[in-house]
């Protein structure tokens, strides 16, 4: 108890640690803390701490980037220096990347108990440091308040020329336009559905062209292979407005039981690809099965041909696994064909590019999934493709000013997109609707919005900030549960499994070859709730994961 008072000393000052210091130490950490009991009533540790009072709080500049050779950054700005809390037990960081031997690295660690004004945690955290794929976190709060949570991209149809007869046979003598309005999540399955709507209004056959209009973006073209060099690897794939099933072909395993064989099927199937298969089936849990694989494409070879070698466990129900094979003309062109084929329509043109003409007719759309549910894959799964469609869709359909003419009619929608967005419009779009919340960091740079890049920069307490507008914002619960739980589900399922962590967190992760980060809110406990961020960077954040879930738990104990 405090001198004077019946409330309890905060937990985070009740430590044998705290206990052992001298009077005067103890003196100061009340006088610290005494803001928050004055003319309060008596609290229990476990209840929601009084809020202070409004105080001035010294000013600093944050530090500039250390990297602004490509995106846009914020112009710089005074702001809060964070306030550490007199005599808090501090996280033995020191101990634990020793334990870890990083190497070199650099480390920050922040944490604030989410409807206060000070920082319990404030270690290196207003170093610019690469974030990776916390970077999601900017985006996906930024679209959830610009665009709002209930917010949809459409795929629409549309068609030129003649049509004659009726019923299931009809034709279209002229040309079926297909525009993407920047799907994000926009499958196979979805595809056929949007595609069925044209053969239930009386189109079987096409006597043209499937035309595709991808305009919506402003793109230059970009080679796969420049992040990383694995341009096959799905997570490598660009942005396009007409994203259909992730650009990828997915490769699924079935198990034949008597020939103790997995059988390998590619789907969608480009013509005439060959696929070679001698998998084993073996005994054992599942575990890490694709490194027991053994895989080679050879897309330009003709005809393609993909190979398949090693073992799999025979518990690996369902295993599969996604390659985007092929550059985005050929795989659309190859994809749109086998669906229409495939819900029994008849092509006598080709599938080329070309924008909608201002006289088509409008056949049919399918609207995307809402922002609060595309999200939830963006972070939990930490899609990048998803991602940086996402941010150029802030500048895509950002919000106009009050008055500004609508960019779409009402009923059927305009075929032409008011103007195409490229990268620097999505990065002023993501920028200006942090800023417009107050959030604008000085050190902040942003690239494509995913964190799959060398130069996005931004502090461990900016990110913070994040969280905390975050927390108060009338969309925090989507938000918050867009990330993954940890030990249960998302990128965090199979970590800190039956701790005292499991289920108590919400973390995003981030992870490139030299940057691992993790971001989010855990549950003291004492039930408080807390923004915790970490980002270490360096030729040994490889080993950094045991570091990030000592002090996760470390946080769930202390807090």
């Amino acid at each position: 108890m405090i001198a004077g008072t019946t409330t309890p000393l905060p937990r985070r000052f009740a430590s044998p640690h705290f206990s052992k210091t001298a009077g005067a130490r103890l003196l100061a950490a009340v006088a610290a803390w005494s803001f928050y009991i004055e003319g309060t009533a008596q609290t229990t540790p476990a209840e929601p701490r009084p809020q202070p009072p409004a105080q001035a709080q010294p000013t600093a500049a944050l530090p500039a980037p250390t990297n602004t050779s490509n995106p846009a950054q914020i112009p710089a700005i005074s702001q809060p220096a964070p306030v550490a809390m007199v005599m808090a037990p501090q996280p033995p960081v020191g101990e634990w990347i020793a334990a870890a031997r990083l190497g070199p690295a650099q480390a920050s660690f922040f944490v604030q108990e989410v409807g206060t004004g000070l920082p319990w945690v404030d270690i290196n955290a207003r170093d610019a440091q690469n974030p990776a794929s916390l970077m999601k976190l900017l985006t996906t709060y930024a679209a959830l308040e610009s665009l709002g949570p209930a917010a949809t991209f459409r795929t629409t149809v549309w068609a030129t020329g003649q049509r004659s007869g009726g019923g299931e046979g009809g034709r279209l003598v002229g040309n079926l336009h297909i525009r993407g309005g920047g799907d994000p999540a926009l499958t196979i399955e979805d595809f056929w559905s949007l595609l069925r709507q044209v053969r239930l209004q009386g189109i079987r056959e096409i006597r043209g062209d499937i035309v595709l209009d991808r305009s919506l973006y402003n793109l230059p073209d970009a080679d796969p292979n420049a992040f990383d060099g694995e341009g096959l690897r799905a997570y490598n794939v660009g942005p396009d407005a007409l994203l259909i099933g992730f650009k990828s072909v997915r490769f699924a395993f079935a198990l034949d039981e008597t020939q103790k064989q997995w059988v390998v099927t590619a789907d969608p199937k480009p013509p005439r690809m060959r696929i070679d298969a001698n998998v084993a089936a073996t005994p054992g849990p599942c575990g890490e099965w694709r490194s027991q694989l053994t895989m080679n494409f050879e897309p330009d070879l003709n005809p393609p041909r993909a190979s398949f070698g090693g073992k799999i466990p025979s518990a690996c129900a369902n295993a599969d696994l996604y390659r985007a094979l092929f550059l985005p003309d050929r795989y659309l062109a190859t994809v749109v064909r086998q669906i229409w084929e495939d819900s029994g329509g008849i092509l006598t043109g080709g599938v080329k590019a070309g924008e909608v003409p201002a006289d088509a007719r409008f056949l049919a759309e399918r609207a995307s999934r809402p922002v609060a549910e595309l999200i939830r894959d963006i972070n939990k799964r930490s899609n990048n493709v998803m991602a940086r469609m996402l941010m150029l869709n802030l500048a895509a359909y950002a919000p106009k000013p009050p008055g500004a003419a609508a960019d779409t009619p009402t009923g059927a929608p305009a075929p032409k997109p008011q103007q195409a967005v490229g990268l620097a419009d999505a990065r002023m779009a993501l920028t200006s609707a942090l800023a417009a919340r107050g959030l604008s960091f000085p050190e902040l740079v942003v690239d494509n919005g995913s964190g799959l890049s060398r130069q996005e920069r931004i502090s461990a307490a900016n990110l913070g900030r994040v969280l905390l507008a975050a927390w108060s914002s009338p969309s925090m619960p989507e938000y918050m549960s867009s990330l993954p739980l940890v030990g249960v589900d998302g990128t965090m399922r199979r970590r800190l499994q039956g701790s005292a962590v499991t289920g108590f967190a919400h973390i995003k992760t981030g992870t490139l070859r030299d940057s691992r980060g993790i971001a989010g809110y855990v549950v003291g406990s004492s039930g408080r709730r807390y923004a915790v961020v970490s980002i270490i960077n360096g030729e040994g954040a490889a080993t950094a994961q045991s570091v990030h879930d000592q002090f996760l738990a470390w946080v769930r104990d202390r807090g």
